[in-house]
């Protein structure tokens, strides 16, 4: 790029001249840098614009869980064989690709007589939604910790088995002994589907243990 020199220049001393022209090379300098970080204010303020774009396009899920069978309180016998089918139709709403995979989550509470809290425990991912609607049956063993909760209907290709629940004193320092479980009257298992884009719905029973 040319730069056209003032007639009043030629008329200076060399000094002074090259003087003249270095405070030209450093006002166009100065120029030079105000515009790099205009550009780069520019390309933050477009990176904020993008990014709340992307969150607003967020999917925001809602799912409903319903019990297919049994009454909201079961009586359960009082031992380490005792089977309990819960039974669940979820529904997730669209987009799939938002909303879905949604977890299936187990949790239970252990009561003693007067409602007293003795331990209580979660099983995560018991099972996997992939459809907007979807029957997932459970099978839950309330007396029997190391194999508390199995997905019935799981694909075969999957069949990961019974799964464990960790039952912790109300303090959450320990797990529970045999000798606390002795105190056991009740229970409440919830059972709760979480969609990858957010919501949650939960359904519960009540179980009568002695």
């Amino acid at each position: 790029m040319m730069t056209s020199v003032p007639l009043a220049l030629i008329a200076l001393e060399p000094q002074q001249l090259e003087q003249q022209l270095q405070r030209q090379q450093q006002q166009l300098e100065q120029v030079r840098r105000q515009m790099e970080q205009q550009q780069q204010q520019l390309d933050r303020m477009l990176d904020v614009l993008e990014r709340r774009d992307q969150q607003r396009t967020v999917a925001v899920c809602s799912v409903e869980v319903r019990r297919v069978n049994g009454t909201d309180v079961r009586k359960v016998p009082p031992n380490a064989a005792a089977v309990l089918p819960f039974n669940l139709f979820s529904v997730v709403t669209r987009p799939s690709d938002g909303c879905l995979p949604a977890e299936v989550r187990i949790t239970a509470s252990y009561l003693d007589a007067a409602d007293n809290l003795v331990c209580s425990g979660a099983v995560e991912g018991i099972a996997i939604q992939t459809s907007l609607t979807q029957s997932i049956n459970l099978e839950i063993r309330p007396w029997n910790f190391r194999e508390f909760a199995r997905w019935r209907n799981e694909p075969p290709q999957t069949n990961s088995g019974p799964k464990r629940l960790v039952c912790v004193n109300p303090e959450g320092t320990a797990e529970t002994t045999s000798e606390e479980l002795e105190r056991v009257v009740s229970a409440r298992v919830r059972a709760t589907i979480l969609p990858a884009g957010g919501g949650m719905s939960t359904t519960e029973i009540q179980l009568n243990l002695r």
